[in-house]
């Protein structure tokens, strides 16, 4: 079963002006947009796919404590993580308690 947290998370590009980037959009409080360099692996590491960010906005205008940010941008990595697993099992069966 797929985690409910993600219902309101979308991954895109735009390939037009960052074509070496994609985004995930994060529709929930607090919304986000987070734009990341796309590189082979990037969901496969917290810290690599944290050094690919290349622009990360708040959409109402108010970023939260550091400590929350990180939160976000690991819910963000998890999000990715399952979209970009070669099955939903694997990301389940690695995120399981």
């Amino acid at each position: 079963m797929i985690p409910e947290k993600f219902k309101n998370y979308y991954l895109g590009t735009n390939n037009l002006f960052f074509p070496k980037y994609e985004f995930v959009v994060k529709l929930s409080f607090p919304r986000v947009f987070v734009r990341f360099i796309r590189t082979e692996g990037y969901y496969a590491n917290f810290e690599k796919f944290f050094k690919s960010v290349a622009e990360v906005q708040y959409l109402d205008g108010i970023k939260p404590p550091e400590v929350e940010e990180q939160l976000i941008l690991s819910e963000i990595w998890d999000f990715l993580t399952m979209v970009k697993s070669p099955t939903e099992d694997d990301f389940l069966s690695d995120n399981t308690p």
